[in-house]
């Protein structure tokens, strides 16, 4: 009996040590977003934006993910998303928001519809050239819109180039009187609107996917997009003229949700900064070398290109002080200010 029950006890004690065991190895391989774990620990991404594959702006997400898969040997994976995927720019926009979406490639001027400051990017000729604007946008001023972003449920990591914003139209667009009553398609944001009829034209909101039958069918005779847009849309085969005003930019935020993003431990988010810094600052160059191919592209396909002297944009600049002023409540003086403070710094 006795031996039995010694043989009850040892069986007992082993139970227990194994499942203290069992218990240890649990505990040391459990971890995950909160920062909790081993260096074993993996992260998947899904990175959506709304460019076609190969363009320059797709490019930017396909160099993030090279970079920190590299960084972080592994331990990040990326999905990326391309051509609208998951979603329109405002559905993608919102699943960031909400946590569906890890990371997504945006315009400002679609996350200003969720954080209304961003729409300063949109105000005209607020930059004196990009080299300039790239160091408005990565310094102070450009943290600003980051906080803004934040509160609205955003971490913007880095931003990325879609090239300066041009008007086409079937004459050139050289001087106020030359935008006097032309009905020109509108993307239906204030700023813009006001920044049309600030240069006289007739701005007619119409739906980006409606812009080459509208032009084609006359109900507008011109339009404003980067020459990017121009190109890859053909719309050349209905405009005669492409002015280059470099106006205002496009400019795309590659935003994160917040929660996501605290979630994550700070060896990760070092990482993931460090790979977007690269892949920006890159994507900025592919885009600007590819800006003489949508020009040239363009001028082979019979839309003649325009060049503004210095006192043609002057005058255009002049004539859209006003839109400033409308918007001075919405956006805030200060930031206003802020920005217009750092653009005359730097441009001296």
């Amino acid at each position: 009996m006795k031996t039995m029950k010694s043989r009850f006890i040892l069986a007992v004690v082993m139970v227990f040590a194994l499942a203290s065991i069992l218990a240890g190895c649990s505990s040391s391989n459990s971890g995950g977003s909160t920062g909790g774990g081993n260096d074993e620990q993996t992260y998947t991404i899904k990175y959506a934006h709304n460019q076609l594959e190969g363009t320059p702006q797709d490019q930017g997400t396909v160099l993030f993910k090279e970079k920190v898969e590299e960084l972080s040997e592994g331990r990040i994976k990326v999905e990326i998303y391309p051509n609208n995927q998951l979603g329109s720019l405002r559905e993608v926009t919102e699943s960031v928001q909400g946590g569906q979406i890890e990371l997504g490639q945006q315009p400002l001027g679609m996350i200003s519809n969720f954080a209304p400051k961003l729409t300063i990017n949109d105000l005209p000729y607020l930059y004196t050239n990009e080299e300039v604007m790239w160091q408005v946008l990565d310094g102070a001023p450009g943290q600003s819109l980051n906080e803004e972003m934040e509160r609205a449920g955003f971490i913007n990591l880095g931003y990325m180039s879609g090239g300066p914003k041009q008007f086409s139209a079937n004459k050139p667009l050289r001087t106020v009187e030359d935008f006097k009553g032309v009905r020109i398609r509108a993307m239906p944001a204030p700023i813009v609107i006001s920044t049309f009829e600030a240069l006289g034209a007739n701005p007619i909101p119409i739906e980006f996917s409606e812009l080459y039958n509208s032009l084609q069918q006359g109900v507008v005779e011109g339009q404003e997009n980067p020459n990017q847009t121009v190109d890859m849309l053909n719309l050349y085969e209905v405009q005669d003229y492409q002015t280059l005003t470099n106006h205002s930019w496009m400019v795309y935020a590659n935003i994160m949700n917040k929660a996501y993003w605290e979630s994550l431990p700070k060896d990760i988010q070092d990482t993931i900064l460090e790979a977007m810094e690269y892949a920006s600052k890159e994507q900025r160059v592919i885009m600007q070398n590819a800006e003489s191919e949508y020009i040239e592209s363009i001028e082979a396909n019979g839309c003649e290109v325009v060049e503004l002297t210095d006192e043609e944009i002057a005058g255009l600049r002049e004539a859209t002080l006003k839109v400033y002023d409308e918007f001075m409540d919405e956006i805030g003086a200060d930031l206003i200010e802020e920005f217009k403070a750092e653009v005359e710094r730097l441009s001296k």
